[in-house]
Order: C-alpha cells, then structure tokens, then sequence
C-alpha cells in the first residue's frame, strides 16, 4: 500500500484528522482502483439474459452494486456528505456477504438464490449462519459484531448521529449543516471515513477474487498501477485522547 490511509484505523484516523496530504494521496489511488473495477466488470453487460437465474449472473449483479456503493461513498465524502456515506457502509457489506454467500454453492445458497431471483429478501443471517457451520463461531462472531457497528450508521444510533454536530457555546449542539454550509463539517469525521472507506474498497478486492468476477492477477495488476510510487508522509506523530484519571 501507498497511501497509509489504506492501513489506517478508523479510531486512529479520528483522533489525527489532518493529514491532508495523504488523504489526497488515497483520493486519487482508490479512484483510479474503482475506474478499474468499473471498466472491467461492467464490461459484462448484456453477457446475461434477463431469465438467467444463475449464481454467476447473480453474483455480478451484487458486486457491481457494491462496487457502485464505494464509488458513491468516495464521492460523497470528497463533498463533505458524510451523513449520506456512512448509511452505505453497511449496505457494500450485506452486498457481498450475500454474493460470498451465493458463490458458497450449497443446497441452502442455492435455495436462497432461488429464493432472491423470486424477489425475496435474504437476510444477512443466513450468511452468519453459512460461516458458523463452515468456518467456525470465532468468525461467526466477529462477522456479527462487525455488522452491528456498521447498523448503528444505517438505524441512526446516538453516536452517529452525534457526528453531524459541533460544539458551540456552553458546549451546546450546533448541526454541522447550519446555514446550508460545509464549513463545520469535522475533518475528524471525514478522516475516519476514509479509513472505513480504504477497508471496504479492501475487502471489495478480496471478494471480487474470491468469486471469480476479477482474476487474481488482474486484480494485482490494477492495484500496482493505482498505487503511487511515493507515500506521502505524516505530517503529524498519532496521538489519542486522554484517559481520564
């Protein structure tokens, strides 16, 4: 990786918001990266016909959504529309979680691709669940509490909430929209979103092989040519809050 905001924690990236220079850096990476992604696999339009219920017809469908997704979520962070961002975070997970979850090619995906083709809803359960009985329950778990964090974006819980605001006078709430402006806007929140951004464009990339829709070399090549040859370096040492005693 070039950019360090690929390998960047979002908590991390919260509390050392500044770094311009090597979020610009990531910028222009991750959408060179998603131009490629977008070529290649839209690409395959009008290769399935409109009766095919097959899982490879199904599968490139959920990953070019998903991918649609990123691009979005990039797009709308660059603009300081973080509200609108973070609500698809979840949505590229369940995205290809259920593409994952129709590659697995058992007698229960291949119900619920039927299922999905008849215009049914398939909850994201029913993946847990697929990775519980394959994987194990430490994966189970971690997959669990991961997609709980990203429904606090998409349900509105308190905290996310709390990130379109500022503290004013007497600590009172002032919206960061006020008077249809960008300029409160926290960079914190917008540093961190990169970084949950940079983490879905990676798992992206390892679904997408994983499935079949980009080939592995393929897939290496783009990234050599997205990344640039210098990593921009921090401009100031990480740092977090203070505990308090």
């Amino acid at each position: 990786m070039t950019s360090f905001v690929w390998e960047r924690d979002p908590e991390e990236a919260y509390n050392n918001p500044y770094e311009y220079e090597a979020q610009n850096q990531f910028i222009r990476e991750a959408s060179f990266l998603l131009s490629k992604y977008y070529d290649y696999i839209s690409s395959n339009s009008r290769r399935y016909h409109r009766d095919d219920t097959s899982k490879e017809k199904a599968i490139w469908m959920l990953h070019i959504d998903a991918l649609d997704a990123l691009r979005d979520c990039l797009e709308l962070i660059n603009a300081k529309k973080h509200r609108l961002a973070c609500r698809l975070f979840r949505d590229v997970i369940e995205t290809l979680d259920l593409a994952a979850y129709f590659n697995s090619d058992t007698e229960r995906s291949n119900n619920s691709l039927n299922r999905w083709y008849n215009n049914e809803i398939i909850p994201h359960k029913k993946y847990r669940d697929f990775i519980r009985k394959t994987i194990g329950d430490t994966a189970a778990d971690e997959l669990t509490e991961n997609y709980k964090s990203f429904s606090k974006f998409t349900h509105r819980s308190y905290r996310a909430l709390a990130k379109s605001y500022v503290l004013g006078a007497e600590d009172c709430l002032v919206y960061d929209g006020h008077d249809n402006s960008d300029l409160l806007v926290l960079p914190h929140t917008i540093s961190s979103y990169y970084a949950i951004l940079a983490n879905l464009i990676k798992l992206f990339s390892i679904e997408v092989v994983k499935c079949g829709t980009i080939l592995k070399e393929i897939n290496e090549k783009y990234w050599d040519e997205s990344l640039e040859e210098k990593t921009v370096p921090r401009r100031f040492v990480p740092h977090l809050p203070r505990k308090e005693t």
